[in-house]
């Protein structure tokens, strides 16, 4: 009894070590929700507890063509006769992609790549739960939440302002069964008054092919100083381009350049039990921090493991593409190292350290941007293959760092085991993060 005690103590030990500074926050091993009190713990029809309810939300199954084109005056055509299809919750299909802290609120974002997901973008009143496994909540609720189709990840500003890429596609696995329900936009959300406060739907020069909405999956925020100048970024990992976004001019436009495209050489992966290759371009950019002048905007393709940059002055010109020498304007960084392939990354300006989600090799890491982009100047800070297989989002916030991660692979090409925990949020503390390695 002895020697079992002693090694499930250096087991938990490991465990620990493993995740480093990282605090698991929340955990899941299917997502639930609370809609208006009301608990959906197993696949629904939209049959919830009493009629009102039951007629209120069944409005939210995708399951005809004059639901989807009612402002168009389309005219009735009969339901999927898919079963799927007219299912309001699916219990299994939900794999939450995005999260966010802003406040109080830790925002989730849930993208339609399968049917009988409720709502795409929900949150948790972190005052209000203490739990493992909290029920979410659709933002801003059920019946606004209706003006959202599919969100990746969302980002706020220092203007309380919550942005997001609205793909409008209902993004099934076949592709001819995909349906682009509404026109790719950017939203944004007063989170003060949790109302919508404009949309934005990009212009046909921005999509340049029927595919594009599935790879507008980030967006980033620049303000300098005024909340009315406002730029947003917004990469195109599957047409390989940048869409830039101007809140002022209420305008926007497309640059594209060969390091927004995919690394052969770094297309094969091997996460969460799962062999396979992708070929996702341009997939986050960091900002470095704001001064009088132009802020450096570090970006990587998911399928790479070099980093880049590129001027925000640069994006902001909207001719500067035109110009014959922009190509040579855009500045290679260096290589992270092996299997060092990234979703998201984050810029914590008092260090000017970069951080990033590894998914190629199940971790965390970081690199000073003050320092030369080499693998011994990367330090991984928590790595574990089954609790940070696939981190799918980081970002920074009030001095921490936050990361889901979510088993997608596992997901997509074989079953997650609804026995064991599958989703998890995490955060830590950059001083604990940086601590005695290479990036402090």
């Amino acid at each position: 009894m002895l020697k079992v005690y002693v090694f499930l103590c250096i087991s938990n030990v490991v465990l620990a070590q493993n995740l480093g500074a990282f605090q698991e926050v929340f955990a899941w091993k299917q997502v639930t929700y609370d809609i208006n009190g009301i608990q959906l713990l197993q696949d629904r029809y939209g049959d919830v507890e009493n009629e009102r309810m039951k007629r209120e939300t069944d409005r939210l199954v995708f399951s005809t063509v004059e639901e989807q084109n009612s402002n168009q005056g389309s005219v009735t055509t009969p339901p999927d006769t898919n079963a799927d299809a007219n299912k309001f919750f699916i219990q299994y299909n939900n794999v939450p992609m995005g999260a966010e802290k802003v406040g109080h609120r830790l925002f989730v974002a849930f993208p339609r790549r399968r049917y009988g997901i409720p709502a795409t973008l929900n949150y948790i009143d972190l005052n209000d739960q203490n739990g493992r496994s909290p029920a979410l909540k659709p933002y801003p609720n059920i019946y606004s939440g209706r003006s959202l189709i599919s969100v990746y990840r969302t980002r706020a500003d220092t203007c309380g302002r919550l942005w997001m890429v609205d793909t409008g596609l209902l993004e099934l696995p076949v592709a001819v069964n995909r349906r682009q329900l509404q026109p790719p936009a950017i939203v944004v959300f007063d989170l003060k008054t949790d109302q919508e406060i404009f949309r934005y739907t990009f212009k046909e020069s921005d999509i340049p092919s029927a595919s594009t909405p599935t790879g507008l999956a980030s967006i980033t925020v620049d303000i300098t100083n005024n909340c009315a100048d406002a730029y947003a970024y917004v990469p195109d990992l599957t047409t390989n381009g940048i869409i830039v976004y101007s809140l002022r001019d209420n305008d926007s436009w497309r640059i594209t350049h060969n390091y927004f495209n995919f690394n052969p050489l770094s297309e094969n992966l091997r996460v969460s039990g799962e062999y396979f290759q992708w070929s996702d371009g341009i997939f986050s950019i960091a900002l470095s921090p704001a001064g009088s002048g132009c802020r450096t905007a570090y970006f990587h393709p998911l399928i790479s493991t070099q980093e880049f940059s590129i001027s925000t002055c640069l994006l902001q010109n909207r001719t500067a593409s035109s110009d014959r020498y922009f190509f040579d304007k855009l500045t290679y960084l260096g290589d992270r190292g092996s299997n060092s392939q990234s979703t998201m990354h984050d810029f914590y300006e008092p260090s000017r350290v970069l951080f990033f989600a590894d998914i190629g090799r199940d971790a965390i890491s970081c690199w000073n941007t003050e320092r030369k982009l080499e693998p011994q100047n990367v330090a991984i800070l928590a790595q574990d293959s089954e609790r940070l297989s696939y981190p799918s989002d980081l970002h920074i916030t009030d001095n921490e760092v936050w990361v889901i991660a979510n088993k997608l692979p596992r997901f997509g090409y074989s079953s997650l085991d609804t026995n064991q925990y599958n989703f998890y949020i995490y955060k830590a503390n950059v001083r604990d993060l940086l601590s005695g390695t290479v990036c402090e």
